[in-house]
């Protein structure tokens, strides 16, 4: 699966996943639990001689058996796949069917200047001949466009909690398509919290 890395440098290393690496992830892992437990049971179905009737033709304690050893491995294999593809529950559970929002539908717009003598707001992208070239807003001076924190519009919400450590707010952009900005507090607000 492939990972983008973001560009600014005080996030060197880390990787965002877009909401359709999320969905692949989700699918993956499903599939890979869902699999692994048929495999169990089927193992057990043989091993006990192939007697398991599991609502099939009757109830049996062999088709009892298989039943629950396919829902425990199954389980547990949906915990493990969660934890190594780092995907949000419904995501894995519905098999990548539904995923997170992207970062660009929960983007707010965002004040974008070509002057910076004629902002007195609080949050601005600041444009040099069409290109971003820095955040007025998110410090005491303005932040290099390098050095913001801009994300994708496709990148999923719930890989942003990161940049929330640092910044108040993360900026959603594509080139040089200002989408707008996602504060922290709508963010907290979206997850319940």
């Amino acid at each position: 699966m492939w990972i983008r890395k973001t560009t600014f440098s005080s996030w060197k290393g880390y990787g965002v996943r877009s909401v359709r690496e999320l969905r692949l992830a989700g699918l993956f892992g499903y599939t890979a639990a869902l699999v692994l437990g048929l495999l169990i049971s089927l193992a057990v179905h043989f091993g006990l001689g192939g007697h398991g009737q599991l609502g099939w033709q009757g109830l049996n304690l062999a088709g009892l058996l298989e039943g629950l050893l396919f829902l425990l491995s199954f389980t547990v294999s949906l915990w493990i796949a969660q934890r190594a593809v780092r995907v949000p529950c419904t995501t894995l559970l519905t098999a990548g069917l539904v995923g997170p929002w992207s970062a660009r539908r929960l983007a707010k717009e965002v004040v974008v200047l070509e002057h910076v003598e004629s902002f007195e707001g609080r949050l601005a992208v600041l444009m040099d001949q069409g290109q971003p070239v820095g955040v007025l807003g998110l410090g005491d001076h303005v932040v290099p466009w390098d050095e913001a924190p801009v994300v994708a519009g496709q990148v999923a919400i719930t890989e942003l909690v990161p940049f929330f450590w640092k910044y108040s707010l993360v900026i959603v952009a594509d080139g040089q398509r200002i989408h707008g900005a996602i504060t922290r507090e709508a963010y907290l607000r979206l997850l319940g919290l």
